[in-house]
């Protein structure tokens, strides 16, 4: 346990230095987490692979792993967003132009760590997750009209665009089986989220002589917030599983940055915000041999959530809420080899670009594909790699700020997965062949409806 608590906050140190500023699906939420989670398509509300994917979107989860694992993981991320605009001059031509963000290399981490007691009905687990977030970097450019130095014909000054936003979430949980076929679970969530924007879209501009200009929301400290999980999974046949996560809506602390005026005289920006609540419903089927085949549906309740949902006339972004679905698939090729695939397509949040605050968080990617691969080393230790495709998608529109103008965002996103496990400890079944580096390690059970659907069947070739 000594390890693992130094596994556990090597994690949480690195993921405090993973600011990804970049365009995700399901709004401002991740498709999934790690290369075993991810390369299903982010499928796990009934069936658990690893414990990055059992305590992810449905707290009962965990009981259904079948033994005690921890799961460290990440997502490296190379996001390609753009914007171009265009504007009428005043001798009738049009003014416009494209471009790049500069938003690098980002990085994801997580980790997920269950403990199965030995004949125990209760399952515990941790996790710490990096949800999503998303941000732009765009340089100011004379030949873009919106990021021109002086504005679209001298209106609202803009130039240069920023943003980035990260949340983390720590999420405590435990599974009661309640029959062999019946187990539930809940958790409470804490949630850290860290913000910048630069101009502040979401605050009047400051008045001077010439074009207005935005102040900026940079300086500000971590918000903190919370809010709580339940759900169950039901095994309808030895074969088929149900599950239902609730994630309840996350309430935040205000979000207040320290500005200055135009001038330099302090000034506090304040926004209000939280995270959507998430519904999601999933099956696993187990029929086939040696396969597993998964289908989660999730709806993120945007629009009732406070800066997403709230209008754009009253400095909100406006979003839509968000109906998603993913498709995943496991297949042990041998006792070691294991590979995966996923799909996940979801709605649009962003109807139209609407206010310059959407340009500052581009989350409207639909269409992802994963594959990965497990190669276990022995019974005890795994390693996964994945890679994700979000293709590119783009809308159009106006800004209230400038009127006049015509919008139009791209973005898309490609991701390398990888992810440890490591079983410990005990579990639903007999005692296994782990060796002395996690001696006593649990394998399957010996019921077919607990057995986890990672188990590796002796029978297969090497």
């Amino acid at each position: 346990m000594r390890h693992l608590r130094s596994l556990f906050w090597a994690t949480a140190i690195c993921g405090t230095l993973a600011l990804p500023s970049t365009s995700l699906a399901q709004g401002i939420y991740l498709p999934g987490a790690g290369a075993v989670h991810g390369s299903m398509g982010g499928a796990s509300t009934a069936t658990p692979l690893d414990a990055i994917g059992a305590l992810y979107w449905n707290p009962a989860a965990i009981g259904r792993l079948g033994r005690s694992e921890a799961s460290i993981g990440g997502n490296v991320l190379f996001p390609d967003i753009g914007v171009s605009s265009s504007f009428p001059r005043p001798d009738g031509s049009i003014a416009s132009g494209r471009t790049r963000s500069d938003n690098g290399v980002g990085l994801t981490s997580s980790i997920g760590i269950v403990h199965q007691p030995d004949e125990s009905r209760l399952t515990y687990g941790l996790g710490l997750f990096t949800l999503g977030g998303g941000g732009v970097n765009y340089p100011g450019d004379p030949g873009n009209p919106i990021l021109s130095p002086v504005g679209p014909v001298g209106q609202n000054y803009v130039g240069s665009i920023y943003s980035s936003l990260t949340m983390f979430q720590l999420a405590p949980t435990v599974s009661y089986k309640v029959t062999d076929r019946l187990v539930v679970g809940f958790g409470p969530t804490i949630d850290i989220s860290m913000a910048s924007f630069n101009p502040a879209f979401f605050a009047s501009p400051n008045q001077v002589v010439g074009p207005d200009r935005f102040s900026s929301a940079t300086h500000s400290r971590p918000f903190w917030g919370g809010g709580f999980r339940v759900g169950l999974v039901y095994s309808l046949t030895d074969h088929l599983d149900l599950g239902f996560g609730y994630t309840s809506q996350q309430w935040l602390e205000q979000w207040k940055f320290n500005a200055s005026n135009a001038r330099g005289e302090p000034r506090e920006l304040t926004l209000d915000a939280s995270l959507p609540a998430i519904y999601s419903w999933g099956l696993a089927y187990r029929g086939f041999d040696r396969c597993t085949l998964a289908v989660d549906m999730r709806y993120f309740d945007y629009a009732n959530s406070e800066l997403f949902g709230t209008p754009v006339p009253e400095g909100g972004l406006g979003w839509d809420s968000v109906f998603s679905i993913a498709l995943g698939a496991h297949y042990q090729v041998t006792q070691r080899v294991a590979v995966m695939g996923g799909y996940q397509y979801n709605t649009n949040p962003i109807p139209t670009t609407a206010t310059l605050f959407n340009i500052q968080a581009p989350a409207f990617l639909q269409n992802t594909i994963s594959v990965g691969s497990t190669y276990n080393f022995t019974d005890c230790l795994s390693l996964s790699l994945g890679y994700a495709l979000s293709f590119e998608n783009s809308i159009t529109g106006t800004a209230r700020e400038i009127p006049g103008a015509g919008i139009t965002m791209t973005a898309s996103n490609q991701s390398m997965l990888f992810n440890i496990g490591i079983k410990f400890g005990g579990g639903t079944g007999r005692k296994s062949t782990c060796g002395p580096v996690c001696e006593p390690c649990a394998v399957m059970a010996e019921s077919p409806t607990l057995a986890p659907v990672t188990a590796i069947p002796q029978q297969l070739p090497q």
